[in-house]
């Protein structure tokens, strides 16, 4: 049974706990796409307002040849939010079933949840991708966020 289904169609469909260097050895059957990150700093959680979907978002993407979900991570993180991070947890592996989109027709896809905490937040730059970030508390009304990255804040 899937974990959720956003308002979009796109089914969060499993939720694989795992070690990190169990990883390379994992029997996909989907390709492994990209790498998010729960961040938490103040008791809050670190979202990005995507310019493109013009929703709140976790901070992460694409991983790119040659590099590792962990260093897409914080690479992503810093390019989004202008925020470095040292220390990052290996939480599990996601997948979708994702509705057609401009990444692609509609396909099933694995991606990687870690999280982070900070001390202190870095000025926010505004970037092509970000307009502003937030520290959410869960609750309160901040306007559109990605249903499916608010349900991954509980595996924090």
């Amino acid at each position: 049974m899937a974990i959720m289904t956003d308002s979009k169609g796109n089914i969060f469909l499993e939720f694989l706990a795992m070690q990190e260097n169990q990883l390379d050895a994992a029997a996909l059957d989907a390709p492994l796409t990209h790498a998010l990150i729960v961040v938490k700093c103040q008791d809050k959680y670190l979202f990005m307002h995507n310019k493109w979907r013009n929703s709140w978002e976790l901070p992460g993407g694409i991983i790119e040849e040659g590099e590792t979900a962990r260093e897409c991570v914080v690479r992503e993180l810093r390019e989004e939010t202008n925020q470095s991070i040292a220390d990052v947890d290996f939480k599990g592996v996601m997948k979708f079933r994702l509705q057609p989109s401009y990444h692609g027709p509609e396909r099933t896809e694995y991606g990687v949840l870690f999280a982070g905490r900070l001390s202190r937040l870095d000025d926010f730059i505004e970037n092509d991708e970000a307009s502003s970030i937030v520290l959410w508390d869960g609750i309160s009304d901040i306007g559109d966020i990605a249903e499916i990255d608010k349900k991954l804040i509980e595996f924090f």
